[in-house]
């Protein structure tokens, strides 16, 4: 008996200094940790092994190799497994699995020498070495053959697979396995009848080995109808995995099916969440309480539920299972459920709400109480309604219209639409009350600015503001005052009395719209921009040309082409300076003609240290004056008797026409 063999049967006596290491002696390293992993029942490549003696390979007789063993720790397992997840997933950890570990190869590995007997005859396969293992030689495979009983193989052919080591099955011989000697194998089927385990137990010499049919066929005979797993059974006799179990049979286990979901795009839940700046600061006023949507945004979707997978054991037996239970997308106000109720999406802009597992889009937001800090700051994409004030320092801003019930103070309000401030507007300075096309509403206005491309109606007084209005400005409430501040209208100022005894300068402008001064703004900065740019190019133009008529002989292709991009560049920017002052020209002939209409109208006084400006006339009131209307005629400012600021411009043109006015 060989040296392997008597290993093979005498390992159990294998002397173990500690319960985790053993030593073992065997022909080769790779035969050694073979059968030390055999032993602790473990991969070969969770072991770790020193060497004790090295073997020696000769001609008719080797020394065996002497190793000790032990376990690796499950830390330095996951070593390789580590690496690769930091290079390939930047170390989420998704590769590093006591589970995955089995996959890591061994970086050197032993070649190794497979013979196997079939009733077709004897075949030799030569596994090549992994990294720095060591080579099968002749001499190895020679003995192999003699403990598997084999004999009379051609000495060439064995030399020339040895040589090749391609890691295929070569015919050797047609020797016929020896009867009695055969292996055979065990079948274990677990609890659930879900799995079978087979061992495979080693021929004994001139004995023939098993085939994955062998295996099939006593799994058959055991009643074993469905999982058989043929690739996994042909793997384990190919790689020679003998006295260690292997699946050769699985049923397939039921799976329930997932229940449907609704997957949400919008909070469902409103926390207050405080930002914090670049310096670590928290902002306690955007508490970002409202969640805007626009229309056709995707509000949810739905995840339909799944069928379940029934299973099936060992024996062919239905395993059943569960389908998932089905849920409804449900559709509330403001939103659209798609034909195959699959999504839901944004009928109009508006506040998106979560009452009852139903999404809706409401169009208004109500705030009972103050915007403060409680609210925080308020952006709406619908029309927002506030029944308190809003506190200092604090905004409001919505895509509709806003109404307050209270006072606006020292913050900011912005809308698409109108703005209704009940109570009024107390802006020490800092407020800021703005529509881009709506009217502006408020019971009075004090110390703030106040800008919309419509009108500012006012009912009681407005004092020390800034205000501009593309319409007309209205003050005519039962005190109906007007003190102090610019006041700019494209059309009409009217008030039951401007100024006051104690003559603040009041500057009252007519014929300017606030969108079309900003219009004119813009195109003004772009033509100074433009003509700063050909003023640049003009000057480099003129040095070429002088240069090219003082030295024509120096001037070059190359600064010729120059000179010609030159040209040409200046003339695009000549052509964008004129459309720029075209613009120019049409916003203020437009203007010019608005303000043509324009005029200021006074129900009861008007006091000295007001002045007012329409078109290009301005008139300073030097003296109290009592229920007029200015006007400008002739390039000044001329007034007349009083006439209702709600009745047609240009009826009060026709009936001022019956008599000469008075020139102020």
């Amino acid at each position: 008996m060989s040296l392997t063999g008597f290993l093979k049967e005498e390992l159990s006596e294998f002397e173990k200094k500690e319960t985790e290491e053993v030593e073992v002696i065997a022909d080769s390293i790779d035969e050694c940790l073979t059968l030390a992993a055999n032993h602790f029942g473990r991969k070969i490549h969770e072991l770790d092994y020193v060497v004790l003696k090295r073997g020696k390979k000769r001609l008719f007789f080797s020394e065996p190799f002497h190793i000790r063993v032990s376990l690796i720790p499950e830390d330095l397992i996951l070593e390789e497994l580590t690496a690769l997840d930091d290079k390939l997933t930047g170390g989420s950890g998704k590769l590093v699995s006591k589970d995955l570990k089995d996959l890591v190869t061994p970086k050197n590995k032993d070649g190794r020498v497979s013979v196997k007997i079939y009733r077709t005859g004897v075949f030799l396969t030569v596994f090549p070495p992994q990294g720095e293992g060591a080579v099968m030689t002749l001499a190895d495979v020679t003995k192999r053959l003699a403990f598997r009983g084999v004999g009379g193989a051609d000495p060439a052919l064995l030399n020339k697979i040895v040589k090749e080591q391609k890691g295929e099955p070569v015919l050797i011989s047609n020797q016929k396995p020896k009867q009695g000697n055969d292996s055979s194998c065990n079948v274990e089927i677990d609890s659930d009848k879900m799995k079978a385990m087979v061992t495979v137990f080693p021929a004994r010499p001139g004995g023939r080995d098993l085939e994955v049919n062998d295996i099939t066929v006593a799994l058959k005979n055991l009643g074993i109808a469905y999982g058989l797993k043929e690739a996994d059974i042909k793997k384990a006799l190919d790689e020679d995995k003998i006295n260690a179990p292997f699946i050769a049979a699985e049923g397939d286990y039921p799976v329930n099916g997932k229940n449907a979901e609704i997957k949400y795009y919008v909070r469902t839940e409103k926390k207050i969440n405080f930002k914090e700046d670049q310096s670590g600061r928290v902002d306690y006023k955007d508490l970002d309480m409202i969640e805007n949507v626009v229309v056709g945004q995707v509000l949810a979707e739905k995840v339909p539920a799944e069928k379940a997978k029934l299973g099936r054991n060992l024996f062919g037996m239905i395993l059943p299972a569960k389908d998932g239970v089905d849920i409804d997308l449900k559709q509330g106000k403001g939103t659209i459920l798609s034909e195959d109720k699959m999504r839901l999406t944004a009928e109009v802009n508006g506040q998106v709400l979560y009452v009852a597992g139903r999404l809706s889009v409401e169009t208004v937001y109500r705030i009972n109480g103050d915007v403060g800090v409680r609210s925080g700051n308020v952006t709406f994409l619908g029309s927002i309604i506030i029944t308190g004030n809003v506190e200092d320092n604090y905004s409001v801003k919505a895509a509709g219209n806003i109404e307050i019930y209270g006072t606006v103070q020292k913050a900011v309000v912005e809308a698409d639409g109108d703005i209704i401030v009940r109570q009024g507007i107390t802006g020490r300075e800092e407020a800021r009350i703005e529509s881009t096309g709506g009217n502006i509403i408020a019971k009075f206005i004090q110390n703030a600015t106040v800008i919309t491309e419509k009108d500012i109606i006012v009912q009681e007084g407005i004092l020390h503001s800034h205000l501009m209005a593309g319409g007309k400005i209205s003050c005519k409430g039962k005190r109906g005052q007007i003190v102090g501040g610019t006041i700019q209208a494209a059309q009409l100022i009217s008030a039951k009395v401007i100024g006051s005894q104690a003559n603040p300068q009041t500057d009252l402008i007519v014929g300017v719209n606030p969108k079309i001064l900003k219009q004119i703004g813009d195109y003004e900065a772009k033509k100074n921009e433009n003509q700063t740019k050909f003023d640049t190019l003009m000057k480099t133009m003129r040095t070429l040309k002088a240069r090219k008529e003082t030295d024509p002989a120096t001037f070059s292709t190359e600064n010729n082409e120059q000179l010609l991009k030159l040209e040409a560049a200046t003339k695009k920017l000549e052509k964008r300076i004129a459309e720029h002052d075209k613009e120019i020209l049409t916003l203020t002939a437009y203007m010019d003609e608005q303000a043509a209409n324009g005029r200021v109208s006074v129900e009861k006084t008007i006091f000295p240290g007001t002045s007012i400006r329409i078109r290009n006339a301005d008139f300073k009131l030097r003296h109290e004056t009592k229920a007029k209307t200015f006007f400008e005629e002739d390039g000044q400012v001329r007034s007349t008797n009083y006439e209702d600021p709600d009745e047609d411009k240009n009826d009060w043109r026709k009936k001022r026409g019956r008599g000469r006015p008075k020139k102020e």
